[in-house]
């Protein structure tokens, strides 16, 4: 560790984090939201080392310092993807009941599949887990946020309990139009863009199922898993793929995105039928205050109106 610092700057307090392997002078500063712009009420300064910015983790080490830092480009000053995850991990911790969540069930020896892993936090928390010997298998099929997930897997030297895979995940092995919103609301045909959520240009990405990817992964095959799916309204085909390993009892807790694409129309359908197959399985369905707001869990009424993480565990599982 050399003497660099990722300084922040929040609603004038300062605060200051060791970050990892500091090599280089930090020339750059990375603001979001601003008061005066009207962003989101509170200004963040995050230092950026040769165009990246290091934002550390909420989570921390015995020894108080972040867990884990994520970086990615300071090109996404402007995008709503990189906005909403820096806000709220510097304000509360990112996805605070599913990042609490996965604290309290994760066990040494486990897989944690994260489908949809964008730049890695969840990835990483896996990884960096304190019970240990956590292995983490990344989808995401976005080319350049899978590069960047590989870059933060490789500069916390993880890359030997991380795999990286550039794909979406469906029921069949196939190729599609990824529609393009925030870096975080890719969605494959765009069915997770319902208006208002804007649509960009589409790039033609791979889909693998869930039970052929980790077919090739033999060395995993009695490992307890925990899935987490964020696929904007492809959750049920994602699914619709992992049959065998649900079957067989492996796959311990999935983590679901019920998302706007749920609210009505065919994906509604899809997902009540997605809920169907977890609770003939012996699933249990529970549901956290909110996305950002921790709190004791409630059961999951697939008929009413919801948006956020579900949890679905074995019956026999202990939350």
């Amino acid at each position: 560790m050399n003497g660099a610092f990722t300084e922040l700057l929040i609603n004038g307090e300062a605060a200051a984090y060791k970050a990892a392997d500091c090599h280089t002078m930090i020339t750059e500063v990375f603001y979001i939201g601003k008061p005066s712009t009207g962003d989101i009420g509170m200004e963040i300064k995050l230092n950026v080392r040769n165009g990246w910015v290091i934002l550390p983790a909420s989570l921390k080490s015995p020894d108080g310092r972040p867990r884990f830092h994520l970086t990615f480009p300071s090109g996404f000053t402007t995008d709503a993807g990189a906005n909403y995850l820096v806000s709220n991990e510097v304000k509360h911790g990112y996805e605070l009941p599913t990042r609490n969540f996965l604290e309290k069930v994760l066990r040494r020896g486990d897989l944690f599949v994260d489908v949809g892993a964008h730049w890695g936090f969840f990835t990483l928390q896996a990884a960096t887990h304190p019970v240990g010997d956590v292995k983490v298998i990344a989808f995401e099929p976005d080319p350049t946020n899978a590069s960047i997930l590989h870059r933060n897997a490789s500069n916390h030297g993880l890359t030997n309990k991380i795999v990286v895979i550039c794909a979406a995940c469906g029921d069949v092995v196939d190729i599609a139009p990824l529609v393009t919103n925030s870096t975080m609301m890719h969605s494959i045909r765009g069915i997770g863009l319902k208006p208002p959520f804007a649509r960009g240009p589409s790039k033609w990405v791979p889909i693998v199922t869930l039970d052929h990817a980790l077919s090739k992964f033999p060395e995993l095959t009695n490992t307890r898993i925990i899935l987490k799916v964020d696929a904007e309204g492809f959750e049920p085909q994602v699914i619709d793929g992992a049959q065998s390993m649900l079957q067989d009892g492996k796959v311990a807790v999935v983590i679901w995105e019920c998302g706007h694409a749920f609210a009505n129309g065919p994906e509604r359908q899809a997902m009540q039928r997605m809920v169907d197959t977890f609770s003939n399985l012996g699933f249990r369905h529970l549901r956290p205050p909110s996305q950002e707001t921790d709190g004791p869990l409630a059961p999951f009424d697939v008929n009413q109106s919801y948006l956020g993480n579900v949890i679905s565990c074995r019956g026999d599982l202990a939350i």
